[in-house]
């Protein structure tokens, strides 16, 4: 988990794997630099917390006054930042329990991107399973166990990924506590194999028993 809410660690690690992300580079407070091209980078690109949640402090920037000023809000939230390229495309997310995949969903936000206003009812379109070619499904859920095998997510995890318009799969990152009420993405998933709400819990209680069989 701890591996998981590091996102510039993270990112390293899906590299290694073989998991596509986009790129990006980590910035600590005091090496902090105001221009986005001293640093190697094109806009527009993505501003966020390394070790934030729940989207705080993320901010999609256009241009070059726009970097500074997410600087300025992503370091109110902490001192170490991750900033990557934008990926523009479809929002997915894949939840595995026990290393195996469940079907994927689709996020539409109604306006926007997926940030805070995924606490909001009706702020997005969600559609399980989601209408992808089956080789494309079979990849990003291949990624998604790959997720959760380079970061030893062994009971249940939810990642996140985009997919550009020439079908280009990014992975953006893992989440170790997604949601849990009968409408979250990951029980919604686990509905769409017959697995009630009641079910998915009892079935990761048995998982992480299991660990502790002798």
């Amino acid at each position: 988990s701890a591996l998981a809410m590091d996102k510039g660690m993270a990112k390293q690690l899906f590299i290694a794997g073989g998991i596509p992300t986009p790129q990006g580079i980590s910035m600590k407070k005091e090496n902090r630099k105001d221009s986005a091209k001293e640093l190697g980078l094109k806009l527009p690109c993505v501003v966020k917390p390394c070790c934030g949640g729940s989207s705080i402090g993320v901010t999609i920037v256009r241009n070059a006054d726009e970097f500074k000023a997410a600087l300025d809000d992503a370091f109110k939230w902490e001192d170490e930042l991750v900033i990557e390229e934008y990926v523009e495309g479809r929002e997915f997310s894949v939840g595995v329990i026990d290393y195996k995949a469940l079907p994927i969903i689709e996020i539409a936000p109604i306006q926007g991107f997926y940030d805070k206003n995924k606490y909001k009812a009706g702020s997005a379109v969600e559609t399980c399973p989601a209408e992808l070619p089956e080789e494309i499904t079979e990849q990003m859920q291949h990624y998604a166990e790959r997720v959760a095998e380079v970061l030893g997510l062994n009971t249940y995890s939810r990642s996140d990924f985009l997919l550009n318009k020439n079908n280009e799969i990014y992975c953006l990152e893992a989440n170790t506590l997604p949601g849990m009420t009968p409408t979250s993405l990951l029980p919604q998933e686990a509905g769409v194999l017959g697995i009630n709400f009641n079910q998915l819990c009892e079935k990761l209680i048995e998982i992480s028993l299991k660990k502790y069989e002798k």
